[in-house]
């Protein structure tokens, strides 16, 4: 789980009126990404998904989860498996998880699982009927192959590591749920793959605007999932954002009482850069592929190093194609798409400039004061951005570092 960051292609170089003008060169998938990221968000930082994090989970709470996905993946899988276009155009039998959530149950809950999972759980036959409506039609069904393979392959490695752990065996067990048998060089590759052919799809404006209400409803429904999990032994956990930096706290795994949720905390305004002043062909130097120097990108023209991050940004890394480059209009879009670094002028909607803004408070909260700026500016600039309202990946239940301004 982890950057909710899968995207798209190339940008505008003069404005557009209407709503969708620029998608003709964005696609889908971002468009799609962009406006569900505060529902991603809030999966990311479920209560039940920091108790993963913090390889605290209950147990029992983790095999209802489980038994859930056993029946949702499994009612998918039956109805992909017969739907036509555009489904059939995106499933792939190695994405199925019906079966490795077998292996895992039995793992989990023992040789009488499938007494156990037998009951359907509110929550999930609240999800059921949901999927049971949209299978009528095959662009809603869409919707949840898209939200719900791409999630597992996007964070299954990392969820999968926390999982194994919890199990305290070697070789780590319980744990094919996150893993695939794929052609592709990595899960990593497989959604992006998957993006790429979402992006091929025709899909009219005003189906688009209906798909996007239909993935709303399903994020409303998988927190409900979490919630249901989670209420059976509410244990402590930790925010991603925390294990990523490897500060990892000394969490109890004793149920919780009930305690008030605390207020979202805003996060402050962005740092002032240094001095330094960079051309892209001096930020191309630190793009990796000299193992000596550090590894440095921009965002908005702030030059920051992300060498800390050389998992993410280094060579083989999810986000390699940002290092080196300027990767605001990618990370304002949700693509990861190399063509498009290093644009300079587009055109963003609300949404856009949201997504951005807090990228912007991510990369001066996790990387720190921005070593300088591009000598090249940007179609937009931070006044045209509205305040962060949120650190990406992080817990608002604490306060965000000072500002330096």
């Amino acid at each position: 789980q982890s950057l909710k960051t899968q995207k798209d292609s190339r940008t505008l170089h003069q404005k557009m009126s209407g709503g969708y003008a620029n998608l003709s060169t964005r696609g889908h998938s971002s468009w799609f990404l962009t406006r569900t990221n505060k529902e991603h968000a809030a999966t990311m930082e479920h209560p039940f998904m920091r108790s993963i994090y913090a390889e605290t989970f209950d147990v029992e709470a983790y095999c209802q989860y489980l038994a859930g996905l056993w029946h949702i993946f499994g009612a998918i899988e039956a109805q992909s498996l017969k739907a036509g276009e555009p489904v059939s155009q995106l499933d792939d039998v190695n994405l199925h998880r019906r079966e490795a959530l077998q292996q895992d149950l039995a793992f989990w809950w023992g040789s009488d699982w499938q007494q156990k999972a037998s009951k359907v759980s509110t929550a999930t036959a609240a999800y059921l009927r949901q999927l049971h409506k949209d299978s009528t039609d095959p662009y809603s069904l869409l919707c949840h192959h898209f939200l719900q393979y791409n999630a597992v392959l996007s964070g299954g490695q990392f969820l999968g590591s926390k999982v194994a752990k919890r199990s305290k065996k070697a070789p780590p067990s319980g744990v094919q749920f996150y893993t695939f048998a794929l052609e592709d060089p990595s899960p990593h590759a497989r959604v992006q793959r998957y993006l790429d052919d979402l992006d091929k799809l025709n899909i009219s404006n005003e189906l688009r605007d209906r798909m996007l209400q239909t993935m709303k409803t399903i994020y409303r429904l998988i927190l409900g999932t979490f919630d249901e999990a989670y209420n059976l032994c509410p244990v402590e956990g930790v925010s991603y954002a925390s294990i990523k930096a490897g500060a990892v706290p000394d969490v109890p795994s004793a149920p919780l009482a009930a305690t008030p949720a605390a207020s979202p905390k805003v996060p402050p305004p962005p740092v002032a850069p240094g001095d330094r002043k960079f051309t892209l062909q001096e930020l191309l130097q630190y793009d990796g592929s000299d193992a000596s120097k550090p590894l440095f990108m921009s965002l908005l023209g702030r030059v920051y190093d992300v060498s800390s991050g050389k998992e993410s940004f280094g060579p083989g890394g999810p986000y390699a194609a940002f290092a080196g480059h300027d990767a605001t209009y990618n990370l304002a879009v949700m693509t990861l798409k190399k063509q498009t670094v290093d644009t300079f002028e587009y055109v963003l909607e609300q949404d856009d400039k949201e997504c951005l803004a807090d990228w912007i408070a991510y990369f001066d909260n996790h990387y720190g004061k921005p070593l300088g700026t591009l000598d090249k500016q940007h179609c937009i600039a931070l006044k045209d951005l509205p305040r962060a309202t949120k650190i990406p990946f992080q817990s608002q239940e604490t306060e965000a570092p000072a500002s330096k301004l």
